[in-house]
């Protein structure tokens, strides 16, 4: 993996600051007056149970969903006016590829680099080496020529994460990488988010729990009603999670995120991917 990610110094901004975040969907608040700082360099989970918020809380920090009121700043920007793009991965929580999709491994990873390039320019020779440093990375080299169709969830997510890293970001946000996989690729996934934490850059988890995350974690924020209930460090599981053997393969969608219901009715056809600032 490529050192693309740089000393931090004490007068860096946060990579995300959030300000009296407030979201509502049709009328109903789902944030409730969100303030948190994200220093550079940090690990971070955004924790809490079904409809709290952390989705939205991600979604509003990236800009695809508006605020009704509040700020987001982005390596001290206004959201507004941020530009730069190609320093943010975002890892979203699936890919949605139909049946008539034939997007390869390869496709899909290089696609990651539409920030950082030029319109209508043609791929480099250090854009295509940075494809194949990515896959590497996640332990899908030998995929690349592979239809996504082809690949577990595990592996789709892998691709995600991949994806993200194939346009060299230093900030990374991923929305639940470990939902719906199974543990051989859940390890393979906490291993690469240890990876990004030792170089140095940023990586925003949203998260149902820890699982093996836990011990590459730095720091917990807990959602409850679209407030911060909790942040500091990552608080211990309870219930059915905290089960000795628990393995969590199963989704956690936000129900009050109207993207959700686009998404599973979208076209057996289509690829779906949200572009950050864009959307």
């Amino acid at each position: 993996m490529s050192a693309q990610f740089t000393d931090v110094g004490s007068d860096v901004p946060p990579a995300f600051r959030t300000v009296g975040a407030h979201v509502a969907y049709d009328g109903v608040p789902v944030l409730d007056g969100v303030s948190i700082d994200i220093p550079v360099g940090q690990t971070m989970a955004v924790l809490g149970p079904n409809g709290s918020g952390k989705s939205t809380l991600m979604r509003a920090m990236l800009g695809i969903v508006p605020l009704t009121s509040g700020q987001v700043l982005v390596h001290g920007v206004p959201l507004r006016r941020f530009r730069s793009w190609r320093r943010i991965g975002y890892v979203p929580q699936r890919l949605t590829a139909g049946g008539a999709v034939p997007a390869t491994v390869r496709e899909i990873v290089a696609s990651g680099q539409v920030a950082a390039r030029r319109r209508l320019s043609f791929a480099t020779r250090a854009d295509r080496a940075a494809v194949e440093e990515a896959l590497e990375t996640v332990g899908l080299a030998d995929r690349a020529r592979d239809s996504v169709r082809e690949l577990s969830g595990g592996q789709q997510q892998r691709v995600l994460i991949a994806r993200a890293l194939a346009g060299r970001p230093d900030t990374f946000v991923m929305d639940e990488p470990m939902a719906g996989v199974d543990a051989e690729n859940q390890r393979a996934l906490a291993g690469t988010i240890a990876r990004l934490r030792d170089l140095g850059a940023t990586v925003v988890l949203v998260l149902h729990e820890l699982g093996p995350l836990e011990d590459v974690i730095e720091r917990a924020v807990v959602l409850e009603s679209g407030r911060v209930a909790h942040d500091g460090s990552a608080p211990e599981p309870t219930g059915e999670c905290a089960r000795p053997g628990h393995e969590h393969q199963h989704p956690h969608p936000d129900p009050n995120d109207p993207a959700r219901a686009a998404t599973e009715t979208a076209p057996a056809n289509l690829i779906r991917l949200e572009v950050p600032g864009r959307d």
